[in-house]
């Protein structure tokens, strides 16, 4: 949302406040004490002191990229929401991508085979008498076996 309001003013041509940009860096740091919630969620002390150091250095002309550095040097790299797209790090990034590709791939495997399965197993009608004779005989055959030895008369001597 923050990205998105940012490109609609770069797109009109104004440079974006300095509560706008305060904002969107706050949004990309993980408060240290509140795993999990960014200084912009978090009501602790720390995250107030946080967002209130990012208002001042924005105010001494700091770029962004040199307030999250600040912020890294003091809390490491665990502090920015999203992790940088470099080293080991950038597996974060490419992983879900791959996964999410390989599963599009399976998926369209997986459909491509059923549609040949389906193609090769097609249902030609209904089955004819002389078709069915051979099993519908078994199947009277062992009705008349099941009959026999359930009915069978008792035998008086």
């Amino acid at each position: 949302m923050t990205m998105l309001t940012l490109a609609l003013i770069a797109c009109s041509g104004q440079e974006p406040s300095l509560e706008e940009r305060a904002y969107s860096i706050d949004k990309s740091l993980i408060c240290p004490v509140c795993p999990g919630e960014t200084i912009d969620q978090a009501q602790v002390e720390l995250a107030s002191q946080m967002r209130e150091i990012v208002r001042e250095r924005l105010a001494a002309g700091w770029s962004r990229e040199q307030i999250l550095q600040f912020f890294v040097d003091r809390y490491g790299e665990r502090v920015l929401a999203a992790p940088p797209k470099k080293g080991f790090n950038l597996v974060a990034w490419v992983v879900p991508i791959a996964v999410g590709v390989g599963g599009v791939l399976l998926l369209a495997f997986v459909v491509r085979a059923m549609r040949r399965a389906g193609q090769t197993q097609q249902d030609d009608g209904p089955v004819s008498e002389q078709e069915l004779e051979p099993y519908l005989s078994l199947v009277d055959q062992e009705l008349e076996l099941s009959r026999g030895s359930a009915h069978e008369p008792e035998k008086d001597d």
